[in-house]
């Protein structure tokens, strides 16, 4: 059984734990907090609709992990709109690879995190992951999931 899906939305990055004192009291605390876990409730509400249509359950032993992030492009990557271009054109010269932040890594690790309990049981079982980060476009933002037995 292999779980594949998209979620839409602009991917969120799991951030750095920071570490702070405060009146003699250490603290810990990431930044963004609100994005990523609105991003993990997004990344876990596809594949608990499938489970709960399909009646998929999380995968045993160990898996392997695909994910495509698209992250939105940025204005400077197009062609104005004038009289003879009623439309934005992609420039020839805009890159395919986003290689800017965020981070592949730290992406992976929301998404990761995000499906323990609904397509694998615990992240341990992740065997196998592959990632990759391109332009949105023409797809929306968002990314795509394949989960399999490996």
């Amino acid at each position: 059984m292999t779980w594949s899906f998209e979620v839409r939305g602009d991917p969120v990055p799991q951030g750095n734990l920071r570490s702070f004192q405060r009146g003699g009291k250490v603290f810990t605390a990431t930044s963004g907090q609100g994005r990523l876990e609105r991003w993990r409730g997004d990344v876990r509400a596809v594949p608990l609709r499938l489970a709960a249509d399909d009646g998929l359950a999380p995968l045993t032993g160990p898996v392997r992990v695909q994910l495509t992030f698209r992250l939105p492009r940025p204005a400077s990557h197009y062609l104005p709109a004038n009289s003879r271009r009623p439309t934005r054109v992609l420039r020839l010269d805009a890159p395919e690879w986003h290689t800017g932040a965020p981070d592949v890594d730290k992406l992976e690790r929301a998404c990761l995190d995000a499906l323990i309990g609904v397509c694998y049981r615990d992240d341990g079982q992740v065997a196998k992951v592959s990632a990759a980060k391109v332009w949105a476009d023409p797809m929306p933002p968002g990314v795509g999931v394949v989960v399999a037995p490996l």
